[in-house]
């Protein structure tokens, strides 16, 4: 690889710079192979194409370009342009911008002569990365080209908009982008991985889902070959920004003319209102200022019309407290003087070589490091990197940190219907209106049709209603403060959880008495009524504003109160939601959800029984919570009126303001929703779809499973509904119910993302689905887990290796930097993290783990490694890292599932289909007394592939009963085989056990039904076994 760099900076007067402000709201972008334009007439036919077609920026390969014409082409467009020539007759990139288009500045880097050209544009905030691509038509030349191409992607930070363009002379998708079979998959298939590494999406196809359309047609021997080999990709979190992408034939090339419109509103992300600098509370000057002046304002509270308002006046006084304590400036003047100071001791050192001015150079310069390394922090608790808790170099990857991550927070389009607005006032109108509708209330009274869902909820005991309706102490409120996590964006006020913490022992009495005056009024303090709306991207389009996740900035002493409820409310909720509903109840993992749902399917499979699984989307679940409905089912639940009461506190008139990209709307009421962000907005939600829930297990017949004792309906976690079915009944049962939930709470179905499936696909055939919905075989995505045959399984460890690649890439930049605790931190909390809940559920390829572990264990180098893997995996205190061991946490996973089928709680909704599967092992019939087999003697080849592992990380542990039970039943289930306490082999070719196995003679209990109770009659065991005695 060849690289060069060669700069061009073009500066421009203010008049045009203004004027250029409009012009630049929208662009347009094209690729082209030209296939040779060395003739005059096809350049000037390109650039007539670019008039045309009003491009403002073309990329376009095989060129044919030399030094010699670059004058003729800049004289051509009118405009600039940038090369990198390979020769006059084959191959040579460009990109040419048109004469209306003319930033601030550019920066041109040839990557790979002929074939990778890179050119970074600045506008104002705004900066642009192009990269032309022409890659190499044989296939391994291509697959070195990719690595190169990756590591440039790699390097462009998130918050620059990237546009990799040209021909990548392979697709990345065969089946939909080529007539033919793909030449060379494995580059096609390492363009795929590149994609995946790098977050990176083909924006042709976001517009075009699975339409076929080509962008090079070859014709050989009477063939027509026909793929879509030209492509523009970009970002996925910046995809808002294209308005449509098109291919267009042109005459004069082989190959179509690709090109987009862009539009970029140019957002800078700014903080939309005062935030408390935490830097302020190790100021000795500001604590003794706050301190004083509280107790001040505390004296003036007769003043006042009420508490309340002497609460909200405070803390605004606060805040113009803090404006006299400017900590940025302080340290940016402190850092200056340092500075000035270094210099000219360094000077005065080397003029006089006096040694003793280095000790005073050395403090000045560690003080220097102290003041860098406090704002490099501040980055990175923005940042939220919460689990990294000191900085190893203070670096501008770091310091940058934040901006990629506000980038993907900003809103360049919404589509309204079928037109894109893009104004960034008229997408703040349409947002505020959005959520005003979404908050407004639609609930309307019907005592008859809620009766039909409240009828048999379970019932608070009269004990814990006391315990629920006792006012707040301030024992309660310390607590539910100290529970929180520091470095959490705060509410209106600015005041974050540490402010409080700093500040408890002088306004935790004052905020009690805030908190039981507002229990009496029935009303919170103005400002904690009020907050701020963020919005979070999910998956799917983001210019539609259902795929972005609204979480509420509440104030810290809103929390506090909220969070002693929700304290007092989560040790009941076992009592009251049903076991087969996980979310927000103690002792419940998200895991149970999936372990039911995957034995479900893996025993139907083996049993050949078809269940049809339906999982229902709810519309914007959390946010169509009616109020008087939420009121309604906590009567119905019998929780006393005085907690009722509090809770109603806490959403009386409340209203809410949208920060869209750093502006905040006016306020507008908030009528239903619970809001998320709150304590208790997640144990709300499970008690408000409760009674949905029980009217389901009420009257669905369910699905009835060989050797479960009850049939099996559903399975929830908050809104992510399964529900199990093998019968038109119970289908139409499920709609009527769902559109009838609906009428009581406003609860709402999105059948365009919900799906059904079947496992063998019989049920197919026979049974209609609600709302469009068609039936699926094979599996289905669950709480993050593809579940389902193994084609759905293998799923879950796709491009795995490729996203553990691309997160460490984010850090390489950092590496050189880095102590060794901080690799330790990076390869532990961020990036093997992300496999932890797959594991727990699944069992991944036999090498993926050991293939990941080298990853992590060379990022952990870098270079060479210096002492064994094995060390590097003990703890610090022993001599090692601590880094993190994929296998043996894979194993320990397996272990807990063990412990918690074993022990765990006895309403386990998994356990008797767990049981199930169990039985099938080696025919004995036996569930949980396998575990007291010697697992190595067991064939367990025939069970589905978690359970083959659970056995084999069973295996590796020794095992010893250290307690004697003195249970009968548990007695009676000993096992009498393979190992177990009961297990004694005889003489001669084959053991005892091997013929109790064979006659399924398998546990004491069976050993007893046919010896007797004294073991004295032996004739019947030795007639089942089919030996006698001589």
């Amino acid at each position: 690889m060849m690289t060069m760099m060669f700069k061009n900076t073009l500066y421009v007067s203010l008049s045009f710079f203004l004027c250029l402000a409009s012009l630049m709201s929208e662009f347009k972008i094209g690729t082209l192979n030209l296939n040779g334009a060395r003739d005059e007439v096809k350049r000037a036919a390109f650039f007539e194409l670019m008039d045309l077609k009003k491009l403002d920026i073309m990329l376009v390969q095989e060129t044919h370009s030399t030094g010699d014409n670059e004058s003729d082409w800049r004289k051509g467009c009118g405009g600039n342009v940038f090369f990198s020539h390979k020769s006059s007759c084959s191959g040579g990139v460009g990109i040419v911008f048109s004469k209306n288009f003319l930033p601030v500045s550019c920066e041109a880097e040839e990557i790979i002569k002929g074939c990778l050209l890179k050119v970074k544009v600045k506008y104002e905030h705004v900066t642009f990365v192009f990269l032309n691509v022409h890659a190499p038509t044989k296939g391994v030349d291509r697959m070195g080209f990719l690595d190169v191409l990756c590591d440039t992607v790699k390097v462009s930070s998130d918050d620059e908009y990237l546009f990799l363009c040209g021909d990548f002379n392979c697709t990345d998708n065969p089946p939909l982008d080529r007539n033919h079979i793909e030449p060379h998959p494995v580059s096609s298939r390492r363009l795929r991985q590149l994609a995946a590494a790098v977050d990176l999406s083909d924006v042709w196809r976001f517009f075009n889902g699975h339409l076929r359309q080509y962008t090079r047609r070859h014709s050989k021997d009477n063939h027509l070959s026909l793929a879509r080999l030209d492509r523009i990709y970009s970002f996925k979190h910046h995809l808002s920004i294209f308005k449509d992408c098109q291919i267009t034939r042109v005459g004069f090339s082989d190959h179509c003319l690709v090109h987009c419109s862009v539009f970029i509103k140019n957002v800078r992300v700014w903080s939309a209102y005062w935030h408390f600098n935490t830097a302020l509370l190790r100021d000795k000057t500001f604590r003794t200022a706050f301190e004083f002046f509280w107790l001040t304002h505390r004296k003036s509270k007769s003043d006042f019309a009420c508490i309340q308002q002497w609460w909200d006046f405070g803390k605004c006084q606060i805040k113009q407290l803090c404006h006299t304590r400017n900590v940025t400036r302080d340290i940016t003047r402190s850092m200056r003087n340092l500075e000035t100071q270094v210099v000219e001791l360094q000077s005065l050192a080397a003029s006089t070589g006096n040694r003793g001015l280095l000790g005073s150079l050395k403090s000045k310069k560690a003080f220097l490091a102290d003041l860098l390394g406090t704002t490099a922090k501040g980055a990175l608790v923005r940042s939220r990197f919460l689990s990294v808790t000191e900085m190893d170099a203070p670096s501008h990857f770091f310091f940058g940190l934040e901006k990629n991550n506000g980038q993907r927070k900003v809103i360049h389009s919404l589509s309204d219907g079928g037109s894109i607005i893009s104004d960034p006032s008229e997408i703040r109108k349409f947002a505020v209106s959005f959520y005003e509708d979404l908050f407004k209330s639609d609930f309307s009274e019907n005592p008859s049709l809620c009766s039909r869902f409240f009828k048999g909820l379970p019932q608070v005991a009269a004990e814990t209603n006391r315990k629920l309706e006792v006012r707040p102490t301030l024992h309660e409120l310390h607590a539910a403060l100290m529970s929180f996590q520091n470095g959490r964006a705060p509410g209106m006020d600015g005041l974050p959880v540490e402010f409080y913490k700093d500040f408890w022992s002088v306004m935790g009495e004052d905020l009690l008495e805030v908190v039981t005056d507002s229990l009496q009024r029935g009303l919170l303090p103005l400002s904690c009524r009020r907050a701020v709306i963020t919005l979070l991207p999910k998956k799917g389009d983001l210019r539609n504003l259902k795929n972005w996740r609204p979480v509420s900035l509440l104030c810290t002493d809103y929390k506090i109160f909220s969070k002693v409820l929700a304290i007092r409310l989560r040790d009941m909720m076992a009592s009251v939601v049903h076991g087969d509903q996980m979310y927000c109840v103690p002792g419940r993992l998200i895991s149970d959800n999936v372990t039911l749902i995957r034995d479900v399917l893996d025993l139907s499979s083996s049993l050949g029984i078809d269940v049809g699984l339906i999982s229902l989307d709810q519309e914007k679940a959390f946010d169509r919570v009616e109020h008087q409905y939420l009121w309604h089912t906590l009567a119905a639940f019998g929780f006393s009126p005085g907690f009722v009461a509090m809770i109603q506190v806490l959403y009386r008139d409340i209203t809410s303001v949208l920060k869209i990209n750093g502006v905040l709307s006016g306020p507008f009421s908030v009528l239903r929703g619970v809001r998320q962000g709150c304590s208790l907005s997640g144990m709300l939600y499970s008690l408000a779809i409760e009674p949905l829930l029980h009217k389901l297990r009420r009257d669905l017949c369910g699905v009835y499973i060989p050797g479960c004792n009850v049939p099996l309906k559903l399975s929830a976690y908050a809104d992510d509904l399964i529900v199990l079915i093998n019968s038109q009944t119970d289908i139409k049962v499920l709609e009527n119910t769902v559109s009838l939930f609906g009428c009581i709470s406003s609860a709402k179905i999105n059948f365009e993302k919900s799906e059904a499936v079947t496992v063998t696909g019989q049920l197919g055939d026979q049974l209609g689905l609600p709302g469009g919905l068609i039936w699926r075989k094979g599996g289905l995505k669950y709480l993050g887990v593809f579940l389902g045959n193994d084609t759905f399984l293998q799923k879950n460890w796709e491009n795995v290796v490729d996203r553990v690649n691309g997160r460490l890439s984010n850090w390489r930049w950092l590496l050189p930097h880095m102590s060794y605790r901080g690799r330790v931190l990076v390869i532990n909390n961020l990036v093997s993290s992300a496999l932890w809940h797959r594991l727990t559920c699944g069992d991944p390829p036999v090498t993926l783990l050991s293939n990941i572990q080298r990853i992590l264990v060379d990022f952990f180098w870098d270079k060479l490694h210096w002492i064994p893997q094995s060390v590097l995996f003990l703890p610090r205190e022993d001599g090692g890292q601590g880094l993190v061991h994929l296998a043996s946490r894979g194993a320990a996973f397996h272990f807990q599932f063990i412990q918690r089928l074993l022990t765990g709680p006895q309403d386990l909704v998994w356990r008797s289909v767990s049981c199930c599967i169990l039985q099938q092992l080696g025919n004995m019939g036996l569930d949980l007394s396998l575990f007291l087999m010697d697992a190595s003697k067991l064939n367990s080849s025939l069970l589905p592939p978690f359970y083959k592992s659970v056995f084999s990380v069973w295996a590796l542990l020794r095992k010893e009963r250290w307690q004697q039970d003195d249970s009968l039943y548990w007695l009676l289930e000993e096992p009498v085989l393979f190992g177990s306490l009961l297990d004694c082999p005889v003489g001669g070719r084959t053991t005892l056990s091997r013929q109790l196995h064979a006659a399924q003679v398998c546990s004491l209990k069976r050993v007893v039904e046919l010896a007797g109770p004294r073991l004295d009659a032996p004739e019947g065991l030795a007639a089942q076994l089919g030996i006698r005695s001589t």
